[in-house]
């Protein structure tokens, strides 16, 4: 089964799609897209397909779903929705890869190239289970929508009107499927071997500026307190003082609670323990190095521009930081919290967008059971643990529409593969598609 699976993740990913100031590329999406509808025809026939933008929203339409106006009417047969997007990053330094980013070279087993990964590896595993089943004649028993995003790396604001779209439909999904998690090896070092990450929460994203004014001058006579180094003396405080509040959000605690079942002894008492800390949480910090990154927000000074000669000293000075926010606290408090310090370093602070974190869906919600009976029944023995996600995915602009998203892509990837995410020679194991493919086939069926 899926034997032209290598050969069609290929194609794709021959397709540059890339998504960013300074490409174009909408004429390239227009070139997926026809491939797309070639490729899984049965499928885009079958489907009733609305463009978006250069998106496209299509629905399979089930033999028992219920009507648009019977809003979070409870029942099995609600509608589900699948997210993912089209588009990919640069490949900056194509000197580095092991073969051309966008040759989707076929070797050793693997396709090579950007989005092998993210996300054109889930979504041709997802794409050839919808068209196999269909050749099979099966029929959907609930409305399966298909959100494929054009600009998911650059923002998704398509999205945000593919969302206002169905909002003003009423309709309202029992789960969201989207990217996030995956199928890897000794996740944060506590659980053995491999295990499946499902993604039932993801942080907020806030971008700050920070700008300090100065007079400027000659360098042979510097002010005490220049523009620079009151930046400076800022990122150390917020980088080293324990600058935001810690908590421990219910999602992180069933992570913990899931993962002691699969980790090494030596840790599962403690790892139980951590799973009902309070206060500074030392149990946690002794067995997990990414502990910081579970208990709140973290920041991150991603640049700074200043002055425009080695010896002028700069009259204004700017620095960018990037805050992933916790489940645990919102944008207004930590605000709050960068502003006084701002303040007391002369600096001025200004929001610049984002947003906070989406809530943690359910454990227990149909969509989650769903899946992890799928992963079981196509993996068997592989833990199934629950994780909330440091990154953003397009299902944040769907959250008003569902009870219930799951970020996670049946696929396994090694350690190496996930630096390649936005990195250098990223590529996917076809097995790994095949096996992706095998696992969406099982849970459509199950929906």
């Amino acid at each position: 089964m899926f034997e032209n699976i290598g050969e069609n993740l290929s194609a794709m990913i021959s397709i540059p799609t890339v998504s960013g100031a300074g490409n174009e590329p909408f004429y390239h999406i227009e070139e997926y897209r026809n491939y797309l509808r070639t490729t899984f025809q049965t499928l885009f026939t079958a489907a009733d397909i609305t463009p978006v933008g250069e998106a496209l929203l299509l629905i399979l339409r089930g033999t028992g779903s219920r009507l648009l106006h019977e809003e979070k009417t409870p029942g099995p047969l609600l509608p589900v929705l699948f997210t993912g997007h089209m588009d990919v990053v640069p490949a900056a330094d194509e000197a580095s890869w092991k073969f051309p980013p966008f040759s989707g070279r076929i070797a050793d087993g693997c396709v090579w190239g950007r989005g092998s990964q993210d996300m054109k590896g889930p979504q041709c595993a997802l794409l050839s289970a919808f068209e196999s089943l269909l050749e099979e004649g099966w029929r959907p028993k609930r409305d399966i929508w298909l959100y494929l995003s054009c600009d998911e790396e650059t923002g998704g604001c398509t999205t945000g009107r593919a969302a206002k779209l169905l909002k003003d439909k009423k309709i309202h999904f029992e789960t969201v499927f989207d990217e996030g998690g995956t199928i890897c090896d000794d996740f944060m070092g506590l659980v053995k071997g491999k295990a499946a990450l499902f993604g039932i929460a993801e942080k907020g994203s806030l971008e700050y500026r920070f700008t300090a004014l100065s007079q400027g001058g000659h360098s042979a006579n510097p002010p005490a307190h220049s523009a620079i180094v009151r930046l400076a003396d800022f990122i150390h405080e917020v980088e080293y003082a324990d600058f935001f509040r810690k908590e421990l959000s219910e999602g992180n605690r069933a992570m913990l609670r899931a993962a002691a079942g699969y980790s090494p002894d030596t840790i599962r008492d403690k790892l139980l323990q951590a799973a009902d800390e309070q206060g500074d949480y030392p149990i946690l910090h002794e067995i997990c190095k990414d502990a910081d990154t579970l208990l709140g927000a973290t920041i991150a000074f991603t640049m700074i521009e200043g002055g425009t000669a080695f010896n002028v000293m700069p009259k204004k000075a700017v620095l960018t930081a990037n805050v992933r926010v916790s489940c645990t606290e919102k944008a207004e408090e930590i605000t709050e919290k960068l502003k006084k310090a701002a303040e007391r370093h002369d600096l001025l602070c200004e929001l610049a967008g984002g947003r906070d974190a989406a809530p943690e869906s359910s454990t227990g919600a149909p969509g989650y059971l769903a899946m992890k009976a799928s992963v079981e029944e196509t993996y068997p023995g592989l833990p199934v643990i629950p994780f909330v996600l440091g990154g953003g995915t397009d299902s944040r602009h769907f959250l008003e529409l569902t009870d219930n998203v799951l970020r996670f892509s049946p696929m396994y990837a090694l350690p190496e593969q996930g630096r390649g995410v936005h990195g250098d020679n990223e590529y996917a194991s076809i097995q790994a598609v095949k096996d992706a493919a095998q696992c969406y086939s099982v849970l459509l069926k199950k929906l």
